[in-house]
């Protein structure tokens, strides 16, 4: 799996979806597109169409993944608050999980979500990324395999 911290394939086993995941909140935008550049240049990430960026407080999502403008900034801009609310206590913040904790979360998050009977069960507005992306169909029924290295 390369470096990836999350590698996400679907029914077929083709690696669709790449995850990093870092804990840094406030991220700036050219933050956000250098981090996606060198990981991309130093070939720090496996070849898939999808790459998600997870911090505290925002989801990146990059389609064509590996496409050859590595600086373009991503498609996706997603709250990270909406897409974990269901996973968090009421008293607990995104920012008070250390990186594991937020590894964790969103290995949950990508458990369920494959696992959906259907498109249709992501009625909820803040999901719709997931549908127009392409990605939901992409990984849908698929699996999750975590980085085993520490």
């Amino acid at each position: 799996m390369q470096n990836a911290d999350i590698a996400v394939s679907g029914t077929d086993g083709r690696l669709q979806l790449v995850v990093e995941i870092k804990n840094v909140p406030g991220a700036p935008a050219e933050w956000v597109a250098r981090l996606r550049r060198n990981l991309i240049a130093h070939s720090f990430l496996p070849h898939a169409p999808y790459f998600l960026l997870v911090l505290p407080d925002y989801l990146y999502l990059w389609t064509g993944a590996s496409s050859a403008d590595i600086l373009a900034n991503p498609e996706y801009k997603v709250e990270a608050a909406e897409v974990f609310a269901p996973y968090l206590k009421s008293n607990l913040s995104l920012n008070d999980l250390s990186r594991y904790g937020l590894e964790l979360l969103t290995n949950s998050w990508l458990q369920d979500l494959l696992h959906k009977d259907s498109g249709h069960d992501l009625d909820d507005g803040s999901s719709q990324w997931l549908i127009d992306s392409g990605l939901y169909e992409a990984i849908s029924n698929g699996s999750v395999e975590l980085e085993t290295t520490t």
